[in-house]
């Protein structure tokens, strides 16, 4: 399977070559600087869809959240959403997010409840693409004929939801903890065995009882989601392509169903820039309008990663220094000493 996804990133990382030298590093190069410092702009309204995207996990805590604060979930949030950019299956985010507040907040919990965030996110995601749809397919000429591929995406992301939450019902983390007991890898699993099927219970009674947050945390996505046509068309306008907002919700309702598609490649690679150019393209636009408009947002989405990626590495050495710190304590305590006194207990 590495074999499998090493092979398709080298290919990926090949197209993506290929499309550099066909529309020339110097183009690509012009159009950075027609953006120049509209750049900060697209990075800074960027924060305000990670922050509805923590909100939407906040939401689906209920009392298991009272004691970690929304600073908290927006780091681990951006932190999480880091690893998936990064990673091929990207699922690794769900558990950095929940292993970054587990001092706050029970691992089961945290754990479950990013998952159900994460269902909540492709929900949200679905929305937005028929909303988008529905008001610009319309209102663009040229779009007509993209309708039999928008609805064979579409199907296949409705497909993908379903088959997630499929999965979620049938204790996924119970499954996971005994497939790791059958690996060559010596890992003992008995000790996880009841947070396991904690987690599982509340994954349960999550769909069963709280139908009211499953909505509220998708809402919060909706929003998150629809900042991405208002991207578009900011880098449209300071690319000076005159394109109408309708034009950015059909571009990135699109790209989302072939993102979507292409889920399992690391850091949308291809999907980003080449999905945009052949949706410009298709538009009636020159394709390069698209490439310019991928690479731009890559960009900002490597600005985060880098936030998201210090986020996490921040944490790791304040954690490690608090757990050297306590063994030491442990170490140089008194026997009979209270510890939190000083005093010789009785």
């Amino acid at each position: 399977m590495r074999r499998f996804q090493t092979i398709v990133i080298i290919l990926c990382l090949g197209f993506y070559v290929w499309f550099l030298s066909h529309f020339g590093t110097r183009q690509v190069l012009h159009y950075i600087q027609l953006a120049g410092w509209g750049l900060v702009l697209t990075i800074s309204l960027e924060a305000f869809a990670r922050l509805a995207n923590t909100l939407g996990w906040w939401v689906t805590l209920g009392h298991y959240g009272d004691r970690v604060t929304i600073r908290e979930l927006f780091g681990a949030r951006v932190a999480g959403e880091a690893i998936d950019y990064l990673t091929p299956s990207q699922v690794g985010g769900q558990f950095v997010m929940a292993m970054m507040v587990r001092r706050k907040l029970d691992m089961a919990a945290g754990l479950s409840t990013a998952v159900v965030a994460s269902l909540c996110e492709m929900v949200g995601q679905i929305v937005f693409i028929v909303l988008a749809l529905a008001f610009s397919l319309d209102m663009v000429p040229a779009a007509r004929h993209l309708f039999w591929p928008v609805m064979g995406g579409f199907v296949l992301a409705l497909a993908l939801i379903a088959g997630y939450l499929l999965v979620q019902t049938k204790s996924p983390f119970t499954y996971l903890l005994r497939f790791a007991a059958k690996l060559p890898v010596k890992f003992e699993t008995a000790q996880y065995e009841e947070s396991a099927a904690e987690a599982d219970t509340i994954l349960r009674e999550f769909y069963l009882y709280h139908h009211a947050r499953l909505v509220a945390s998708s809402l919060f996505y909706v929003f998150a989601w629809a900042l991405g046509p208002v991207e578009i068309y900011i880098l449209l306008k300071l690319l000076h392509v005159r394109a109408s907002f309708e034009v950015a919700l059909l571009v990135e309702a699109v790209g989302m169903l072939i993102e979507r598609a292409t889920f399992l490649l690391p850091a949308k690679l291809v999907s980003q820039e080449g999905g945009k150019a052949l949706i410009f393209a298709l538009l009636g636009y020159p394709a390069s309008i698209g490439f310019a408009i991928g690479f731009l947002r890559r960009i900002k989405e490597m600005v985060w990663v880098l936030f998201g990626m210090t986020i996490l590495t921040v944490h790791r050495m304040t954690s490690e220094r608090a757990g050297s710190a306590g063994q030491r304590v442990r170490m140089h305590r008194v026997p009979g000493e209270d510890p939190l006194s000083g005093e010789e207990s009785l």
